[in-house]
């Protein structure tokens, strides 16, 4: 089986989409990775209560739950429990007491009209007055109406002799008794009463009872009755201390390691909180937490899909959308891999090695591969990774350095590349980059207040000319291999293939001159309509010197070619001679196929004559064949599908027919042009590109314009003057 080229594998129909799509989530997985292995955290090979070799800082800002989780529960336990006091219950108490020496009297009088009714029946019938209700039957009557009327068991909560000594009171005593208590407990059921502080309450009314009015026979009995009325009158209210804790918790500020800050200092000893702190940052162990791996992953989809978007947004066809999003790719692929060998050198302690970081790599590259909207893309992707990337044993403030370095490195990239015909045009840019890099490292640490003039300093800003210049050094090596397996087509490339010392432009000099001028005459033409519409010159101008080189492999056969009154055609049939001038398109495709050539050249190649009718041998044929049809004699195509490929195929038939004009004057060459864009026109030869009517009018007056300049009319010699320049261009 023959080796197929790389290019012809891009060129493939059948299965590019296939290869497109898992090339393409070849190169995001295989940017995830990388990107995870840059972001990695560094390891260290420590040991609880060893002696830290060198100072560990925090590589990101994270917070330590287990200390938020510490000070959330103080600030729980700082906060009181809630009570809700209720006024109700000192209403009840107080009512429970006056209704205590209600029955009292109650009682006493109750006794009282028994033993005067006693009395007077005994004296009716004339016999002795019985004894008057005892004490003791006082007191059981009391307790039988506090136990039926009372909801509250008091007779088990007072003592007998307390209602015995309040039954024997006067009423008077009584009721300065009621009073006292009353006063007291109304004054102290209205303070804060709790389980915890009720005893010192108790003591405190039973005090203030010593204190009062009420006689001193009856001070101990009102003692005992208020301490028993006196209950908690608040109580604990659990959701309401819950809810509070609960905010509490909420208000305390998450406990964080700042990016930067020092873990352990160098010669300390690990103790278990650095060791602890040392684990959650994954500096022992180099993981992260799983929600970073998946925040990386949704990172890079989110600049794939941007990046997609962002291609679909300009209108390309599609082959040529796949064929700059896989570019653009690999060139943020090769920039992570840079990246990658940076972080290496940070972990040799290289001061400031980061500006080493080949910044304007990436933009020069995209420029000349892509274009320059491009170029800004890349370096909007860079900078972005480079947040994420130089988070090592330094702040924050030089992470920020760094980016900001790479965003100014690349925009000067952009702006100093001009001219990238020429690999010394493209050093010199890289030589202006490397010196700006150098100023901008120079205010960049000076705003970080470094030291200016140290050695820190001149290090740095040799790694930052080192790091411009090399970028565009490095893009010169690279560029060619991504012409050769992705068949792109750049301006230092168009200029090597228009060099006259090209194989192929010898090859077509040797074996057909007439055809390798009229390349040259079209190159002209074309180039000069191409530049009047601003489209790709060094591309058409390049395009028409291999257009025609399928001609090689029968010069004969094509009128430039051919000696004066010999013409191979002659003897034969008009179709013979169709499909001899119809093949040398496809012929020359295969021929600039297998020299590898880019595919834009070989489009034009293949193109250059759309789908137009070879008219003089259809009509030749047509003489002896009236059934024969246009298709037959129509060029296999694609139609142009470029304006470029447009311009040459106006440019082509309109330089040879100007060409095969005997004496062409103004007013012929105006009919030729205007007549074969018609036709064109009208053939729809120009429905699949994008060129429109008022570009084509350009290339009209263009192409009138210079070809009057080529055939403009000499002046008429006499004739001894004619024949001394024949003999005189007979000698030359």
């Amino acid at each position: 089986m023959q080796k197929r080229h790389v290019t012809e594998w891009w060129q493939s129909a059948k299965k590019k989409r296939l290869y497109v799509s898992l090339l393409f989530i070849a190169i995001i997985v295989l940017s995830y990775f990388l990107l995870i292995q840059l972001t990695k955290p560094e390891s260290y090979n420590v040991q609880l209560f060893s002696v830290a070799e060198k100072t560990i800082r925090s590589p990101q800002t994270v917070e330590d739950t287990k200390k938020t989780e510490e000070e959330q529960q103080k600030a729980m336990d700082a906060v009181p429990d809630v009570y809700t006091h209720n006024r109700e219950t000192g209403q009840n108490r107080v009512a429970l007491v006056e209704s205590l020496f209600d029955y009292v009297n109650e009682v006493n009088k109750e006794a009282s009209e028994q033993d005067k009714e006693n009395a007077e029946k005994a004296e009716k019938e004339n016999k002795a007055a019985p004894a008057a209700t005892t004490i003791d039957e006082k007191v059981k009557m009391l307790k039988s109406k506090l136990s039926d009327n009372v909801s509250e068991k008091m007779t088990t909560g007072l003592s007998d002799n307390v209602f015995r000594t309040l039954l024997e009171a006067s009423s008077e005593d009584l009721n300065t008794v009621e009073k006292g208590i009353v006063d007291e407990l109304t004054k102290i059921m209205d303070e804060s009463i709790r389980d915890d502080n009720l005893n010192s309450v108790k003591v405190e009314a039973r005090d203030d009872i010593e204190l009062s009015s009420i006689p001193s026979a009856y001070k101990d009995v009102a003692k005992s009755i208020i301490s028993y009325a006196i209950i908690p009158n608040e109580t604990y209210n659990k959701e309401q201390t819950e809810e509070r804790k609960k905010e509490a918790a909420q208000a305390v500020s998450p406990v964080k390691i700042l990016q930067g800050q020092v873990i352990v200092q160098e010669g300390q000893i690990v103790d278990r909180e650095s060791y602890r702190q040392l684990k959650l940052l994954h500096l022992l162990d180099q993981k992260m937490p799983v929600k970073q791996y998946l925040g990386y992953g949704l990172f890079v989809l989110a600049l794939a899909g941007l990046l997609y978007f962002f291609t679909k947004k300009q209108n390309y066809p599609k082959k040529k959308a796949q064929q700059r999003v896989l570019i653009f790719s690999s060139i943020y692929v090769i920039m992570l891999l840079v990246l990658w060998v940076i972080r290496i050198l940070e972990a040799a302690d290289l001061n400031n090695i980061a500006f080493l970081f080949p910044a304007a790599l990436a933009p020069m590259m995209a420029k000349i591969l892509l274009n320059e909207k491009y170029a800004f893309l890349s370096l909007i992707y860079v900078t972005v990774t480079s947040l994420f990337v130089f988070q090592s044993d330094s702040t924050s403030a030089i992470n920020l350095l760094v980016s900001v370095f790479i965003l100014l490195s690349g925009l000067a990239s952009i702006s100093m590349l001009k001219d990238y015909s020429k690999r010394s045009a493209i050093l010199q840019s890289g030589l202006w980059v490397g010196l700006f890099n150098m100023l901008f490292i120079t205010f960049l640490l000076m705003i970080n207040n470094s030291t200016i003039l140290s050695s820190t300093y001149l290090l740095s800003i040799l790694y930052g000319f080192v790091g411009g210049f090399g970028s565009f050094v490095i893009g010169i090596g690279l560029i060619p291999l991504f012409e050769t397996v992705f068949g792109v087509l750049t301006t230092s490339r168009l200029v090597e293939l228009a060099s006259p010392n090209h194989p192929l432009l010898k090859k077509i000099l040797m074996k057909a001159p007439g055809t390798y001028h009229h390349s040259m005459m079209v190159a002209n033409l074309a180039e000069a309509c191409a530049d009047q519409i601003g489209a790709n010159s060094l591309l058409v101008r390049v395009g028409c010197f291999y257009h025609d080189i399928g001609k090689t492999l029968r010069p004969p056969y094509f009128v430039e070619n051919q000696l004066q009154g010999i013409n191979p055609h002659d003897r034969l049939t008009p179709k013979q001679s169709r499909d001899i001038i119809l093949a040398h398109t496809t012929d020359g495709a295969e021929i600039l196929k297998e020299n590898h050539m880019p595919q834009p050249i070989i489009d034009i190649a293949a193109q250059h004559h759309g789908t137009t009718l070879l008219k003089y041998f259809y009509y030749k044929e047509k003489e002896t064949n009236p059934e024969v049809t246009e298709a037959e004699f129509r060029y296999p195509g694609p139609k142009p599908q470029t304006t470029e490929v447009a311009i040459i195929n106006i440019a082509d038939s309109v330089e040879a027919a100007v060409r095969a004009c005997a004496e062409p004057t103004k007013e012929k060459i105006q009919a030729i042009v205007d007549g074969i864009i018609q036709d064109r026109l009208l053939d729809r030869q120009f429905s699949e590109c994008e060129i429109t009517l008022a570009e084509i009018e350009v290339i009209r007056k263009t192409l009138n314009t210079t070809l009057n300049g080529i055939y403009h009319q000499r002046i008429q010699y006499p004739d001894d003057q004619k024949g001394d320049q024949k003999n005189e261009a007979a000698r030359n």
